[in-house]
């Protein structure tokens, strides 16, 4: 049942206040998920790239999803590391990884790649 909500992130174009300084503004879309686990094979193939898969997120609508690379859910910050479309199901699946201390490149905060 897809009654779980998060939140995909996005960021616009640069903008300028009067003072010359930048902002990047984030674009939020709320949508409906259904978290689930990991696939064992997911998470090896991952692994041996250097990723560390620990969660999937199931949308129905295909709409809801344009490319962002962060998700939130419950608090916590995903990256999306890869998209899977079923079309047989009408669903789309975003494997994530957990972002630590807002480190977009690593699960664990060590990795540089």
């Amino acid at each position: 049942m897809y009654d779980s909500v998060a939140i995909l992130k996005a960021y616009g174009e640069p903008v300028y206040d009067g003072y010359g300084n930048e902002f990047v503004p984030e674009i939020d879309t709320t949508v409906f998920v259904q978290p689930r686990g990991v696939y064992n094979s997911e998470f090896y193939n991952a692994a041996q790239l250097g990723l560390h898969p620990s969660i999937t997120f199931v949308l129905t609508n295909r709409a809801d999803y344009n490319g962002q690379k962060i998700i939130n859910f419950e608090g916590n910050d995903y990256s999306i590391i890869r998209t899977d479309w079923d079309a047989q199901r009408d669903e789309i699946r975003l494997i994530c990884e957990e972002r630590i201390n807002g480190n977009p490149n690593s699960s664990d905060g060590q990795n540089t790649r």
